[in-house]
């Protein structure tokens, strides 16, 4: 009798803490909706921040393309009768290719309006009052600069003007070409995106002043909120995120994502009211209260299968534990490092010998994720081993990396084992065999190193770029994105070699390797001598545009090095010429890297042919759609 009042009054208080757990559970959940509401709210506004910084930057530098061009041909037809007409001409044609602009022009040197796409009166005014003229005139920059908003004199809007300097063939200050966009092209585009009626959009520049705003307030245009928490606090630490903020303009609380380009600096921030959010909330709320009664039994039913476990887990444990013993007797006597662990990760157990090859004490390892204190890309590698043993692959062997809580540095190969799942066990189980092969990775890095590095420059050499062609070639393929090449050779390097020794030209060839080295940084590019005085450079995920502009930089460092070369006019230094060539993800599945090879290799040669010291990008139709010979 007694004990059947026990376990009635055992089975009560079960039913009254899973209650009670319940209506904490549901209480939690409400909450826990209502953040990832807030979550998925700030994902989707951070989302709208990154394409409209995406639109920006596209906008931005399609202007800049028909800056240079517009450049090129002022410096070509200088002092030509019919020059003006020439330059009208070219401006006409870039305001076709790009429709995102509102006018195009050139002002010459006095500020006045040569051409222009706009016609009116404004048209042939003056311009040397302009900030960004003033600008380009007193100071040397080159590249293209993005100015505040302004009313334009030619279209009566305001507009976002993207000017450049121009320098004449003499190095003299020639002017400055302008392009605008109009302010209202990208409030439109805002209109796009549905951030609810009391939702805002902003567009500023990396320093703060604000360039476009939707709803449109022409009163907020120009102004400065480098000051706002978005530029003092958040971008400092990040590029893309969400915060919440009270409006200055409205003091609407809203909730903001924001982005900021890594190539223009653009800094754009979409929010939404976060009233609007939470009402939206509510309404989806209600639903849930309908399965409360049902959660309800199910919390009873675990209850239920709980004790049930509970029984099944006491019958095993006389079995479990004298295996247990045969499994500790095993690995307390090897030398290598044995662990087990469950299916989450969880070490369960680990021999003496972690203090040896470790470095770390099997106690603070026990009871720890096995991923805890791993390097990304090790962990990477251990959970798809994981991920095969859970698809039905038995064991699985892997090489990875490991400090030591001294510092030293060690290579680990590790061998998984699936142990057999016993009839009455709740989850199966993993045995990791671990073992310390520095020594031998050492040997095997070293004869890799001496295989794949050309000895005087330390760049690859030709046998592991040929290998990175390949590879490169295939992920292009597979991933659908740009993959670029570029060929270097150094000009008149035969001569250089008569004239000052084999032992300068070394010298040489090692501070033009130097240079490649440094504007090709990334993990993934490849840098290498393929042969003489030539180099070769294969770019992952470069457009012609991104390989232009690392080929240009490596001319401009390598002619900065001024290095003498008397017989290589007109400069006297040493220079080098660059042909570029760039497989497109929409390219033919049937192009070869000879092919490609063969491209750029085209294109080094137009270059020397062209006077050398210069970037030629490849004009192949099947490679490049839209070809061109630099940007």
């Amino acid at each position: 009798m007694r004990a059947a009042i026990s376990r009635s009054a055992v089975t009560t208080a079960v039913v009254m803490f899973g209650f009670c757990a319940f209506i904490a559970l549901l209480s939690w959940a409400e909450y826990s909706h209502w953040r990832a509401q807030v979550a998925r709210v700030e994902t989707s506004l951070e989302q709208t921040a990154e394409a409209i910084t995406q639109h920006a930057d596209d906008t931005i530098e399609m202007s800049w393309l028909s800056l240079a061009s517009l450049i090129s041909e002022i410096r070509d037809e200088q002092n030509h009768p019919e020059a003006p007409q020439k330059i009208k001409a070219v401006i006409a044609l870039q305001m076709k290719a790009s429709p995102t602009l509102d006018t195009l022009s050139y002002i010459d040197a006095a500020g006045q309006m040569i051409a222009t796409s706009a016609d009116g009166p404004a048209a042939t005014m003056n311009y040397a009052d302009r900030d960004y003229f003033q600008f380009h005139k007193s100071s040397p920059f080159r590249l293209p600069v993005l100015g505040k908003p302004i009313k334009s004199r030619l279209s009566q809007e305001w507009v976002l003007p993207i000017s450049q300097r121009v320098i004449l063939p003499d190095g003299t200050f020639g002017g400055v070409v302008v392009s605008t966009i109009r302010v209202n092209h990208f409030v439109n585009f805002f209109r796009n995106f549905d951030v609810g009626s009391g939702g805002s959009f902003l567009l500023a520049r990396g320093d703060g002043i604000i360039l476009a705003r939707g709803p449109m307030q022409e009163t907020l245009l120009g102004s400065n909120i480098a000051s706002h928490d978005l530029f003092t606090h958040y971008l400092k630490s990040m590029t893309v995120g969400a915060y919440r903020y009270r409006s200055p303009v409205d003091e609407t609380i809203r909730i903001g994502g924001f982005y900021q380009s890594d190539r223009t600096g653009i800094v754009v921030l979409a929010a939404a009211s976060e009233q609007e959010v939470f009402l939206t909330w509510a309404k989806t709320a209600e639903v849930r209260w309908f399965y409360a009664a049902v959660l309800m039994a199910v919390t009873i039913l675990a209850a239920l299968i709980w004790r049930h476990q509970l029984k099944l887990r006491r019958e095993s444990e006389t079995q479990l534990a004298a295996r247990e013993a045969e499994f500790r007797l095993l690995a307390e006597s090897s030398s290598d490092v044995i662990s087990r662990f469950d299916v989450r990760g969880i070490r369960e157990y680990v021999s003496p010998s972690s203090k040896q090859i470790l470095g770390i004490e099997p106690a603070r390892l026990v009871g720890r994720s096995v991923f805890a204190g791993m390097t990304k890309d090790t962990e990477e590698t251990v959970r798809e081993a994981a991920e095969r043993l859970r698809n039905g692959s038995t064991q699985e062997k892997f090489t990875t990396k490991h400090t030591k809580p001294d510092g030293e540095e060690v290579w680990l190969e590790t061998a998984l084992s699936k142990l057999p799942a016993h009839e009455k066990a709740a989850e199966a189980r993993v045995v990791a065999i671990t073992r310390d092969v520095t020594q031998h990775k050492k040997r095997q890095d070293q004869l890799d190193a001496l295989a794949n590095t050309d000895e005087l420059t330390k760049l690859a050499n030709r046998r592991l770029f040929n290998t990175r062609f390949e590879e490169m070639m295939l992920r292009t393929r597979r991933n659908g994105t740009p993959f670029s090449l570029l060929l270097i050779d150094a000009d008149h390097f035969k001569l250089f070699n008569d004239t000052y020794g084999h032992a300068a030209g070394d010298e040489c060839l090692r501070q033009i390797a130097t240079v490649i080295r440094n504007c090709v940084g990334r993990p993934a590019d490849v840098a290498a001598r393929y042969g003489g005085e030539e180099f070769a450079v294969l770019l992952a995920d470069t457009d012609i545009q991104g390989a232009w502009s690392v080929a240009e930089r490596v001319r401009l460092q390598v002619r900065a090095l001024a290095l003498s070369h008397e017989r290589n006019p007109p400069s006297h230094k040493v220079t080098v010429s660059i042909g570029a060539a760039t497989l497109p993800p929409e390219a033919p599945a049937d192009i070869t890297t000879h092919a490609l090879f063969s491209v750029a290799d085209a294109a080094l040669y137009r270059a020397k042919n062209s006077g050398r010291n210069q970037v030629i990008c490849a004009e192949q139709s099947y490679l490049m759609p839209d070809s061109g010979t630099g940007p």
